[in-house]
C-alpha cells in the first residue's frame, strides 16, 4: 500500500478516472487480507520502473468434502493497452503457482481465451432463474415474456438479521449441505466480512433454523439506472441461498424463499434474479415459480443497466494434486453471484472516489 499512489494512477489510466477501485476504502476491503497491513493482494508486472499490469485476488477458504483448502478468487485484471500481448497470462500463471485453487467470474473475451489455454474449467453460462412481478414493464423493456408470474402474496414474513453474526446464530455443519461439498467456505467470518462489513452497499440477511443447520438467504435491492442516471428497473438480486438437505431443512428453505419473495415484492421490485451453478438449487427455485432466463434477456449488469453481456461466466483452476483427489470437483463446484468480485459497486458509486 506504500505504492497506493502508483496503483491509483494506473487504475485511472487503464479504466478511467471515475473507476470505483480508486476509492481507497473499497480497494482495501478487496485487497488487504494479510497480517501485514501494508501488503495488498495484487500481482504486478513492471517494465523497468513502469507498472504495466495488475491482477488483484481475494485469498479465500474453500470447502472440499470436509477439508478446508486455501485458495483465491481472482478480481480486477488491468493491463496497459500496449502491453496486452501475453503479460496477463504470466500473472494468471503466477496465481496458479501460489494457490491450489484459483477461481473467477465475469471473464472478458481476452481473459476467456487465456484461461482455456491454461487448463481452467470454464463455464460460459451460470444458470439463472427469475421471478417477475411486473410482466408488462419487463416485457416492454427487455422483451422477456414471463410465464410464471403471480400476484399471490405468501403469508410468511421474515425477521431480518441485524448486526454481526455470532456462533449462537450461525455455525453450520457442512455435511448437511452436500450440494455445496465443493465451494467457497461460507463460514461465520466469511458472511460477516462479505456482507455485514461491506462498504457502501446494503445487504439483507435472513436465517431460519438452528445455528448448526440454518437456511440462509442474502439479497439486495438494486435501483438500476441507465448510463445517464435515469431509473430503469428495480431488481431484487439474491446473492446467496442454501439450506440443509434434510426434510426439516427443505421445509426451512421453502419458507425462507417464500418469505424473501414476499419481502422483495413489498419493496416494489419488478423482478428477482438468482445465479447458481448447482441444478439442485435451480430446480428448487423452479418449484417455487421461478423460471429460467437462459438466454440472458434480463440484464446481468445493473449498475448501470447493460444488455450487452447476456450471461455470467465462471472459471476454475485446480492443481494436479487436487484434481487427482477430487476428479469431479470442477463439474460439481457450487457458485453463486456473491462469489469473487461480481457483486460490486460501479457507476452509481463513482461519486465516492477519494
Amino acid at each position: 500500500m506504500s505504492k497506493w499512489d502508483v496503483m491509483n494512477e494506473f487504475i485511472a489510466v487503464t479504466h478511467g478516472a471515475n473507476h470505483v477501485l480508486r476509492n481507497k476504502e473499497l480497494f482495501e476491503w478487496f485487497f488487504l487480507r494479510n497480517d501485514n497491513p501494508d501488503e495488498a493482494n495484487v500481482i504486478v508486472a513492471y517494465d523497468q520502473d513502469k507498472l504495466v499490469s495488475l491482477l488483484g485476488y481475494i485469498p479465500s477458504s474453500f470447502y472440499f468434502k470436509g477439508e478446508v483448502i486455501y485458495g483465491a478468487w481472482m478480481a480486477h485484471w488491468m493491463t496497459l493497452e500496449s502491453y496486452r500481448n501475453g503479460i496477463g497470462a504470466l500473472l494468471m500463471r503466477k496465481i496458479t503457482e501460489m494457490y491450489p485453487i484459483s477461481a473467477g467470474q465475469g471473464a472478458s473475451m481476452m481473459n476467456q481465451q487465456i484461461v482455456k489455454k491454461m487448463g481452467f474449467k470454464f463455464l460460459e453460462n451460470i444458470p439463472k432463474v427469475v421471478k417477475v412481478f411486473n410482466p408488462h414493464k419487463i416485457s416492454s423493456l427487455f422483451g422477456f415474456k414471463a410465464r410464471n408470474f403471480s400476484n399471490v402474496m405468501s403469508e410468511i414474513r421474515l425477521q431480518e438479521v441485524k448486526g454481526r453474526l455470532t456462533p449462537e446464530i450461525y455455525a453450520p455443519d457442512w455435511r448437511l449441505y452436500p450440494a455445496m461439498e465443493f465451494s467457497t467456505l461460507r463460514d461465520l467470518s466469511y458472511l460477516n466480512h462479505r456482507f455485514i462489513d461491506y462498504p457502501f452497499m446494503r445487504y439483507h440477511l435472513f436465517i431460519l433454523g438452528p445455528a448448526i443447520s440454518p437456511a440462509v438467504c442474502v439479497c439486495r435491492i438494486i435501483d438500476a439506472m441507465d448510463v445517464n442516471g435515469v431509473p430503469v428497473v428495480k431488481v431484487g438480486r439474491i446473492l446467496e441461498f442454501f439450506y440443509p438437505e434434510t426434510e426439516a431443512g427443505t421445509n426451512q428453505g421453502m419458507d425462507l424463499l417464500r418469505g424473501v419473495t414476499r419481502f422483495l415484492k413489498e419493496k416494489d421490485c419488478d423482478y428477482i434474479d438468482f445465479y447458481c451453478t448447482k441444478s439442485y438449487y435451480i430446480d428448487f427455485f423452479h418449484l417455487n415459480e421461478f423460471e429460467s432466463d437462459g438466454e440472458g434477456e434480463l440484464p446481468s449488469l445493473l449498475d448501470p443497466v447493460d444488455t450487452g453481456r447476456k450471461t455470467q461466466n465462471f472459471e476454475l483452476y485446480l492443481s494436479k494434486d487436487l484434481h487427482a483427489r477430487f476428479p469431479r470437483a470442477a463439474e460439481e463446484f457450487f457458485v453463486s453471484r456473491a462469489d469473487g468480485d461480481q457483486d460490486r459497486p460501479n457507476k452509481s458509486y463513482q461519486g465516492i472516489i477519494r
